[in-house]
């Protein structure tokens, strides 16, 4: 038995009524092990240090009336501070606004000023883009520096934590009371501001523990800044690696195998694009991960050629997960590598669309017939039968009850059901015989042909695992319901894959007999999260101006 497995709790930490009460059971339980390790600076903090600097901070947030429900946008880079901050807003029930730098300025900025936020905690160069923007910025009351403080007033982080005298009782915020905002990427249009609970996040943590059997006093190399968070709650130590969090398809994978071995890590966690490049480099060098566990992708559908690289490189016994769910209801299911590889990628090949697993305990899905507009009751959706695409629908605690300012989005998202809801996921799939889900696309890409829809991820499944294709991307050129379906190709390097021969391969499944047309691109356009998923809109915008001038 080794020191890591010696020390483990018996017991897990019980939901509370606010999530940063997960730091300060475990600052109680293990206040020597380490929390969170900065990989660039080899910084490193334990849990009663965490802890002790989340009641400081929380403390020093409340006294300068950062409290009871505030909105704060926070705006610092992943790192120590960046989980003590988070924990000590919710501690002092402050509201932080969480948004991706990657989304752009312009999105960036509107988010903002839709947020009303009435203080801004951040790095100096948030400050001075509040200056130069009043007008986003228009609501701010109290500033916190994170780094050096010049000339735009409030105090620094060092201020806050240094705090002596504040108030240091525990955590007055109720369940149902509003934890913070996350923004989505804004894939599919404008960024939208979520709403979280405490109850919501408690029960994210502990259903996200239970699925994948998170033990306190693992290591998570965390390559996603918000899903570290969780690990914290866990008891886990996260590793935040060398790598901009803001654009992870920049990871250099030497550096994420090096975090995995270097602090013995049991789990990791990345958007598609860190593994599409860490398989390889580990594949390319026959090297292996053995300590590594567990293994989470999420964000975008997963190649299998990846699943195949890592599964064979970690730990014997060791699995690839990949959940499913979105910034509103996460997580909905998840679904192994040992599945997909042994089962259900020959479906995906034949064009079944990509199966994302069993709905997790306590989560409900439903396929109903794709309605373009609001639902305002269950009763009036024309449910599909098992084998049959459609919209999706969710139901769990874990799922948000609405946007931030947006009660539009809010009708066109949630469906009344008695005394609850269910959650439109803007996605389309089935339920097949066992009950699993299967994904195939984004509602907003499907392609309306004058023979009836067609579904991205079940055409691009035909084509995904072909020779020389490295990503490719179904898209409609057209008017709605006269849509030319042209599948868009970024061909491997040194491929010389040409259009025949997919087209060859498209006229031998029913389920991409309709594309006629393939376009090459240099290299698909993908998303500021994760850069992960393709951003469809562009490249249909740039396939109707190539089959313009053609």
């Amino acid at each position: 038995m080794t020191l890591q497995q010696a020390e483990l709790p018996t017991v897990a930490v019980a939901e509370p009524a606010n999530v940063a009460e997960f730091v300060a059971e475990w600052a109680q339980r293990r206040p020597a092990a380490t929390a969170a390790i900065e990989q660039a600076t080899g910084r490193r903090i334990s849990f009663g240090e965490l802890g002790r600097n989340v009641a400081a901070i929380a403390a020093g947030l409340r006294a300068r009336g950062i409290c009871n429900g505030m909105r704060a946008v926070l705006a610092i880079k992943p790192g120590i501070e960046f989980v003590e901050l988070v924990y000590a807003m919710f501690h002092a029930g402050a509201v932080p606004v969480v948004l991706d730098p990657g989304m752009g300025r312009k999105n960036l900025l509107a988010c903002i000023a839709e947020a009303r936020a009435e203080a801004l905690v951040g790095i100096p160069l948030a400050h001075a883009l509040s200056l130069r923007h009043r007008r986003a910025f228009g609501g701010l009351k109290h500033r916190v520096t994170v780094g050096r403080r010049w000339l735009w007033g409030g105090c620094t982080l060092a201020q806050l934590r240094a705090t002596q005298d504040g108030d240091r009782s525990p955590p007055r915020t109720q369940p149902g009371d509003v934890a913070a905002v996350l923004f989505t990427s804004g894939a599919t249009g404008v960024p939208k501001g979520v709403i979280y609970t405490h109850g919501i996040l408690a029960r994210q943590t502990t259903m996200i523990r239970d699925a994948y059997g998170i033990q306190p006093g693992e290591v998570d190399v965390a390559c996603f800044a918000l899903f570290a968070l969780f690990s914290v709650a866990m008891g886990v130590t996260i590793v935040l690696p060398a790598m901009d969090f803001s654009r992870p398809g920049r990871a250099d994978p030497a550096v994420i195998c090096q975090a995995v071995r270097e602090h013995k890590a049991t789990m990791a966690f990345a958007s598609p694009a860190v593994w599409r490049k860490v398989g390889p480099w580990l594949e390319q060098r026959g090297e292996t991960l053995p300590g590594l566990r567990r293994v989470l992708i999420a964000g975008a559908a997963v190649p299998f050629r990846t699943l195949e690289q890592l599964a064979g490189r970690i730990a014997p016994g060791g699995l690839v997960h990949t959940p499913y769910g979105a910034t509103e209801s996460l997580p909905v299911s998840t679904i192994s590598s040992a599945e997909v590889l042994g089962e259900t990628r020959s479906r995906t090949l034949q064009g079944a669309g990509v199966c994302v697993g069993q709905p997790l305990p306590g989560v409900s899905v439903r396929v109903i017939a794709v309605y373009d507009g609001p639902l305002a009751d269950l009763g009036k959706a024309r449910e599909c039968r098992t084998g049959q695409v459609g919209e999706i629908l969710v139901q769990s605690a874990t799922t948000t009850r609405g946007y931030f300012g947006r009660p539009e989005a809010d009708a066109r998202s949630k469906i009344r059901d008695g005394e609850g809801f269910w959650h439109r996921m803007g996605d389309t799939g089935w339920l097949d015989e066992l009950g699993r889900l299967w994904y195939c696309g984004r509602v907003a890409h499907t392609v309306w042909t004058s023979a009836g829809p067609l579904f991205p991820e079940q055409v691009e499944g035909v084509f995904a695992a072909q020779a020389g294709v490295a990503r490719c991307a179904l898209v409609g050129v057209g008017a709605r319901g006269a849509q030319d379906p042209v599948l868009v190709v970024e061909r491997s390097p040194g491929s010389a894959l040409a259009e025949g021969e997919l087209l060859a391969l498209a006229a031998l499944q029913p389920a991409a007999a309709a594309v006629t047309q393939v376009l090459f691109h240099p290299s698909l356009p993908v998303d500021v999260r994760h850069n992960a998923k393709i951003d469809r809109e562009a490249l249909s915008r740039w396939a109707a101006r190539e089959v313009g001038s053609v």
